[in-house]
């Protein structure tokens, strides 16, 4: 069942790593997304030709649309946050270089100029008296001025800009992703980001996406969907797909909302925190940042079952106590999506299921495995699971409550490999 020896093994192919170095796929760093080079042999196992179709319900930046794209094959992915479809989409555009440099100047004397944001004093957007603060006044206002400017542009090209002034006043943040989280840049004070360092940026990234342009043209474009894949597979999806690569947020209790909340508020794909609670609501239950809906379905296997009594005999050992419950609702929500799929898929269809295991009071949760029997439930056969490396865990499930020894526990990443009977 585990293949540890797998030519995907340890070889950073169930992040970004590779991605950084590749064509569209470096315009903006995702920490969260998988490796291109994993759909590639995804498709390449499975011997698809072109004009196969291609899914993602969980697609994030777009890394497998983009793939799929570059290998002339049909694509749908689904993405319900609206700041990594935009991403996602941007990264299909074809606009031409000299299209790009018609609008350049206009943009730059644009960021030049600045303009006021709604952001100035909203949160910890801007300084406002507060002990730290996200963005120095005139980066914001520089992001802004280029912002309002390119918002006027055709969508294609509209989409280059604003995709480069993102990435430009990221780079520019007093905070970092670190993990499930910002985090203060050491002496962030002293690196004083000014409108300078954001010009720099926007150049450097704005330059990089047009020589891609030139060298990368897409002949097939992937639609992207933005939209929660619960609701939409069955009805979005007309056709039968041959291959699904897709990573599911994890059981982690990462709020990806949280995470690119920033992105979502400069790019006004949100304007205000209701809106940001509505987001979190259609994301999947992989999180404790709202108050869910209770699950219903627990029959979900005998490992399943084992696993969350003994989580549940462990609950004053749990930093929340929503926990079993989100555990819960993560795999009812996966065995939604399991059988979704399974009505869509073509006869031999294969889907790859990147996942990690975690833990909760010390317990560890096998999701990999969890989700084999899910996926056995509703109508697929298991072919394998691919263990592609072993993570480290986090400071509050470290360590694990074994006959009152304290032992370290690292978790799993994998992929779970499923095929239509």
């Amino acid at each position: 069942m585990f293949n540890h020896s797998h030519k995907l093994t340890d070889k950073d192919f169930s992040n970004f790593e590779h991605s950084k170095n590749l064509p569209r796929h470096n315009w903006y760093y995702f920490k969260e997304g998988f490796s291109p080079l994993l759909v590639e042999e995804a498709i390449n196992s499975t011997g698809l030709e072109e004009n196969a179709f291609i899914i993602d319900p969980f697609s994030g930046s777009g890394t497998t649309p983009l793939v799929a794209s570059n290998r002339n094959m049909q694509s749908v992915g689904f993405e319900v946050n609206p700041f990594m479809a935009f991403i996602a989409k941007a990264k299909q555009s074809n606009v031409s270089k000299k299209n790009i440099l018609k609008y350049k100047d206009s943009i730059l004397q644009s960021i030049t100029k600045g303009a006021k944001s709604s952001l100035e004093n909203f949160s910890t957007f801007t300084e406002n008296d507060k002990e730290k603060w996200l963005f120095n006044l005139d980066v914001l206002r520089s992001f802004e001025g280029g912002w309002q400017q390119a918002d006027t542009l055709p969508r294609d090209t509209k989409n280059i800009f604003q995709l480069s002034l993102l990435a430009s006043v990221m780079d520019n943040c007093n905070a970092a992703k670190d993990g499930k989280c910002l985090r203060y840049k050491k002496d962030w004070e002293k690196k004083s980001y000014s409108q300078d360092d954001f010009l720099a940026s926007f150049e450097q990234k704005l330059n990089r996406i047009i020589d891609d342009l030139d060298h990368s043209k897409l002949d097939k474009k992937s639609k992207i969907i933005l939209g929660d894949s619960r609701k939409k597979i069955s009805s979005q999806i007309d056709q039968k797909f041959q291959l699904c690569v897709t990573s599911p947020p994890y059981l982690n209790s990462f709020d990806y909302t949280d995470i690119y909340r920033p992105e979502l508020f400069l790019g006004k794909f949100i304007h205000n925190n209701a809106e940001l609670r509505q987001l979190r609501y259609q994301t999947l239950r992989s999180h404790i940042q709202v108050d869910w809906d209770k699950p219903i379905k627990s029959d979900f296997g005998l490992l399943y079952a084992n696993i969350i009594n003994e989580i549940i005999q462990r609950k004053d050992q749990l930093w929340n106590t929503n926990l079993p419950s989100m555990i819960q609702a993560y795999f009812e929500d996966m065995e939604n999506i399991l059988t979704q799929l399974k009505s869509k898929a073509d006869k031999n269809a294969s889907l790859w299921l990147v996942v990690s295991t975690s833990a909760y009071a010390g317990v560890e949760i096998p999701v990999d495995l969890i989700l084999a029997d899910i996926g056995t439930k509703v109508g697929w056969e298991l072919e394998e699971i691919i263990v592609t490396r072993h993570l480290r865990n986090s400071m509050q499930n470290a360590k694990k409550w074994l006959e009152g020894n304290a032992t370290s526990k690292r978790l799993r990443e994998s992929i779970v490999v499923l095929r239509a009977t």
